[in-house]
């Protein structure tokens, strides 16, 4: 038992050791990446450098979460296969040792690195996600908004407006509101509709409520058949801030989600996004189920390139799965949960599979 344990904390040793070398390279790849193509702008509008490393810093959980996967597969490709070089698998075989009962130690810890990063998207990844935002609209000028279980709020020099669901390839906006505010902060007029379409170069709503507010007096309403609605960004400019329902957390998702439905809004490419905040970061215990077998099977052929290359190909191969039943999932012709867990499915039962074809 005690040798066991000695060779348990041995592979966790230098599963963590090259697990930290493989996030830290990745983590400065991306770093420089992002800090070439936003070198321009940081310069361009003269931003301290103290808040560019934070700019930077703010990024870092998004960074972690996304590579983790591809990290956790080196991490076990390469620490099995230089012990598979170095006679160290064999070693243990011929103690008699149970080669998959050794290395279960390595399935707890992905089962570990998956309920962290859980973690972070929940608490950390947001809020960073956030700080990143608004220091794009306070010092590179780009007109932003934020996301949350009301939908999408966006200030503009007009006033306020708030969206509950955005279709992008239609250029349809539903569930519209404009808040249209006079200094100091006046409500002069609102207008309400429940479709808004993008038509000859403007957004145009359709079967409009318009509320005004005169400063003495009671409200006005009026029904129009349409109205221009003016201030707000092209459909392209829109993206970045549909997007930021990708940066909340699972909660506050679920919240925005069952507005939607309470409203009669179609939700289902949000909830591909909501369960896929379980099952991506589930990837990581199912990244080191699937390189264990491979890289065992690989044996004394096994080393870095070998390792490299393998967790490239697994790494792409479950990409290519994962957008191709995000897409199915999107295009309605698979329900949300199954588009957002068949990837894991999939390569699960692959990495099972895979177990019985190793020599204990």
């Amino acid at each position: 038992l005690k040798r066991m344990k000695i060779l348990e904390r041995y592979i966790l040793a230098e599963f963590a050791k090259l697990l930290l070398i493989s996030v830290l390279s990745f983590l400065v790849l991306f770093i420089m990446v992002d800090l070439f193509e936003n070198m321009d702008n940081l310069m361009k509008h003269g931003v301290p450098v103290f808040q560019s490393v934070l700019f930077f810093i703010y990024k870092i959980p998004f960074i972690i979460v996304q590579i983790s996967p591809v990290a956790v597969l080196i991490a076990v490709l390469l620490s099995l296969g230089l012990f598979s070089r170095h006679g160290e698998i064999t070693a243990i075989k011929a103690g008699g040792v149970r080669l998959l009962k050794v290395l279960m130690p390595l399935l707890a810890a992905g089962l570990l690195i998956s309920t962290a990063v859980m973690v972070i998207n929940e608490a950390v990844t947001p809020a960073a996600l956030k700080k990143v935002d608004n220091f794009r609209q306070q010092w590179f000028g780009i007109q932003g908004g934020t996301f949350g279980k009301e939908g999408m709020w966006v200030r503009t020099s007009r006033g306020i407006f708030n969206i509950r669901q955005i279709d992008l390839k239609g250029k349809v906006l539903k569930g519209f509101t404009l808040y249209e505010i006079e200094k100091p902060f006046t409500l002069k007029n609102r207008i309400q509709s429940k479709r808004v379409v993008w038509k000859d170069d403007r957004w145009v709503a359709t079967d409009a409520t318009v509320w005004s507010f005169p400063g003495k007096g009671e409200a006005v309403k009026k029904d129009v058949g349409s109205v221009d609605v003016q201030g707000l960004m092209e459909p392209e400019d829109l993206a970045d801030v549909e997007n930021l329902q990708k940066n909340m957390g699972f909660i506050e998702l679920r919240k925005y989600i069952r507005g939607l439905e309470a409203d009669g809004y179609e939700a289902s490419r949000y909830k591909i996004d909501l369960y896929g905040k379980i099952t991506f970061p589930l990837v990581n215990f199912i990244m080191v189920l699937v390189g264990i077998p491979f890289a065992l099977k690989t044996g004394r052929h096994g080393g870095i390139a070998v390792g490299i290359g393998l967790s490239v190909v697994i790494a792409f191969s479950y990409w290519v799965v994962f957008a191709v039943t995000r897409s199915l999932g999107q295009a309605g012709m698979v329900p949300p949960m199954l588009s957002a867990a068949f990837p894991d499915i999939l390569f699960f039962a692959v990495g099972a599979l895979m177990y019985g074809f190793v020599r204990q």
